[in-house]
Parts: C-alpha cells; sequence; structure tokens
C-alpha cells in the first residue's frame, strides 16, 4: 500500500488557521468548536492552529487506501473529515491566500477521506502568548518567533472516499 504522492511546505496560518483544499473551492468562513483542531465544507478543511504568528510544517500524503496507523507518541491530536477534491489539492494560509503548495492527486476528482494529525499546536501557541505579552513587535519576538518556526507540523492523509478501512486480518 504506497503513499502516491506527498505535498510538504510551510505555511503561516492567517487568523489562526490555514486551509487544504481543491480547485474552485467554497471561501466558507471556518467555525471551529473552542479549541478544536479541524472544521470542514465539502470541498475544503480548514484546520486551526491556535496561533497565527509562527509559520507551520504542512504535510499532504495521498495513500491508494486506507494508511497504516503511526505511532501514537508522534502525533498529539488526530481528527477525520470526508472532502470533495477536483484532483488537485493545495495548502494556504486561508480561503484567499495565494497558496503554499499544490498538489496532483493521482486518484483524480471524488471524495477523499481525510485523518489529520497534529502536533505541539498547544505549546507553540503558549510560547506565542508569553512572547506576545512581553514583546510583541520587538526583536526578542522575531528572535524567539524563528525558533518556533516549524515546531507545529500537521499531517493530513488522504485517499478515496470508496476504500472501506478493514481491520487487522
Amino acid at each position: 500500500m504506497p503513499c502516491l504522492s506527498r505535498l510538504r511546505a510551510p505555511v503561516l496560518p492567517r487568523g489562526g488557521s490555514f486551509r487544504v483544499h481543491g480547485l474552485c473551492a467554497h471561501a466558507d468562513a471556518a467555525v471551529f468548536a473552542d479549541g478544536s483542531l479541524l472544521s470542514c465544507g465539502y470541498d475544503h478543511i480548514e484546520l486551526s492552529t491556535l496561533q497565527g504568528r509562527v509559520d507551520v510544517d504542512v504535510t499532504v500524503e495521498e495513500w491508494d487506501r486506507t494508511p497504516p496507523p503511526s505511532g501514537a507518541a508522534e502525533w498529539e491530536e488526530t481528527a477525520a473529515a470526508l472532502v470533495y477534491l477536483r484532483g488537485y489539492v493545495a495548502i494556504g494560509g486561508d480561503a484567499r491566500a495565494r497558496s503554499a503548495g499544490l498538489l496532483r492527486l493521482a486518484g483524480g476528482v471524488g471524495r477523499y477521506r481525510a485523518e489529520v494529525r497534529a502536533r505541539m499546536r498547544h505549546e507553540v501557541a503558549r510560547c506565542c502568548d508569553r512572547l506576545l505579552h512581553r514583546d510583541a513587535a520587538g526583536a526578542e519576538f522575531r528572535r524567539a518567533a524563528e525558533g518556533l518556526r516549524g515546531r507545529e507540523a500537521f499531517l493530513i492523509l488522504l485517499w478515496p472516499a470508496g476504500e472501506v478501512a478493514s481491520g487487522p486480518a
């Protein structure tokens, strides 16, 4: 069960979130439950970073079927969604921002299951809050933010929705 394609890019979240979407996705505003990881529309997934000042590391992988489980210790949070993609998937800061990356899907147009894994969301947000209270626009914040860049990470696994998850044999 191979990973068909992969895209990795740094993303600067806008307003504390970023978007994974297909071509011509709707620009619906995301509504997050308190502290939730994702908000999903028909053709996009909005992911919450809890901060909007430091780049996050985002990896999107396309699989031909349900991907293997990962080590639970590696990822602190997980969530799932169902999304319609038009042969491509893009990642960007928000619905109107320029895309940080574009991946052509081998599976083409259709519904995809998405599993989102995240780490360091809460820790990076706490560090940003502490820094903002001390030095919101100064050199200290810029230096510290550089050290936080990429520590918060997201892995988005996509596979065709027609696939039924199978248990161990």
